[in-house]
């Protein structure tokens, strides 16, 4: 240090030291952020896969014919046991152009157990 304050050398050291403070600390903390895509997808068919099957043991009346009957997203929309966007439409939350309403869920009736099993297919 000069009488006249800091000199230019020790300015840009601490300002390299202090970028590279960043950089790490930036890096190691962006991945507690980071969402995993099909984690999210994930979660969403399980929720709709629950929300079926309790559309399903709600109206039973679907299995009259056969054991396995095939329901969509927007039959649980329209019913109340999933709620879409203001235009109706269940969003991928990895891409929201994106949406879940064309998918089918598949319900398996078992008489024995009055139990319903639900799987999304595409």
């Amino acid at each position: 240090m000069n009488k006249l304050g800091y000199s230019k050398i020790e300015i840009l050291v601490v300002i390299v030291l202090l970028g590279i403070v960043a950089f790490i600390t930036i890096n190691k903390t962006s991945y507690a952020f980071a969402v995993d895509g099909t984690e999210a997808v994930d979660e969403v068919n399980y929720l709709i896969e629950v929300q079926a099957e309790e559309y399903a043991l709600a109206n039973t009346s679907l299995f009259e014919e056969t054991n396995t009957t095939y329901i969509s997203v927007d039959d649980l929309i329209e019913a109340g046991y999933l709620v879409g966007n203001e235009k109706g439409l269940l969003t991928d939350p990895t891409d929201t152009s994106k949406n879940f309403n064309d998918k089918k869920v598949r319900l398996e009736y078992n008489e024995n157990k009055k139990d319903v099993s639900a799987t999304v297919v595409d």
